[in-house]
């Protein structure tokens, strides 16, 4: 932490103290990205220590213990992609984040962040359905990006579902976009919360707890801003829907 505030510190200094809202903000945002920096390289050494020692390399585990060794991996991985939330909802705000955009299979990307997940579903006795009529739907973007906006949509599922329930992804295509949807049966969510749910800090965070959640969707949102997609949002009946759609590769058969 001294690291933090030491290299905190030195920016204050250089640039003058202020007290207006835009050098808070700018402050706050190299404080958010230095601690998010430092906080990466030991949480990426929990991982790789727990990958190895559930690889059976130090010796081997009973399956309660595995059990336990697994969930604790799963929550620095969780940890971890907060973390990266953070590092990318800055680096977007700053506007220095590049797009490395390639052609790619839109189903292939969603079916590997649903086996992903599958594991970690089933801690919550949840099951993890894809549905897709078709198996090639191309599109032109950066794969990693889409990839962060699919599973911070489907973490979010996930944690407003109920336990012992089936989370619903389905993907289609219409007209000239692809249509990418998480639905989950949760408590309903509130038509003042709903319309805020995207931005960094929607209304009822504080109340539920859920700031790294309002991070998850934002990030989402910014992302699929910037692939010019439009988020999409819904609750009724006890069935929550988070999803987005982005344009189809016009030069690809689909």
């Amino acid at each position: 932490m001294e690291k933090v505030y030491s290299c905190l510190g030195r920016s204050l200094f250089l640039n003058g103290f202020n007290s207006t809202e835009e050098n808070c903000q700018n402050d706050k945002e190299i404080f958010a990205a230095i601690l998010t920096h430092d906080l990466k390289t030991p949480t990426i050494a929990q991982i790789r220590s727990l990958e190895i020692i559930l690889s059976g390399a130090l010796g081997s585990f009973n399956e309660e213990q595995k059990e336990m060794l697994f969930q604790t991996l799963e929550s620095c991985k969780n940890m971890y992609a907060m973390i990266n939330n953070v590092l990318s909802a800055y680096k977007y705000e700053r506007q220095n984040k590049v797009l490395l955009n390639k052609v790619f299979n839109f189903y292939n990307l969603a079916k590997e962040c649903c086996v992903e997940f599958s594991r970690y579903a089933d801690t919550k006795g949840q099951n993890i359905a894809l549905q897709c009529n078709l198996k090639n739907i191309f599109v032109e973007a950066d794969e990693v990006q889409l990839k962060y906006a699919i599973k911070n949509i489907l973490l979010e599922s996930l944690s407003r579902g109920y336990p012992n329930t089936k989370i619903n992804v389905v993907l289609e295509k219409e007209k000239n976009g692809i249509v990418f949807a998480v639905k989950c049966q949760s408590p309903n969510i509130t038509k003042e919360v709903l319309n805020n749910v995207f931005k960094k800090y929607p209304c009822g965070t504080a109340k539920y707890n859920k700031v790294g959640s309002s991070l998850r969707l934002y990030l989402a949102r910014r992302i699929i801003s910037a692939h010019d997609g439009l988020m999409l949002a819904s609750s009724e009946n006890n069935i929550s829907m988070f999803g987005f759609v982005i344009p189809v590769c016009k030069n690809k058969f689909n």
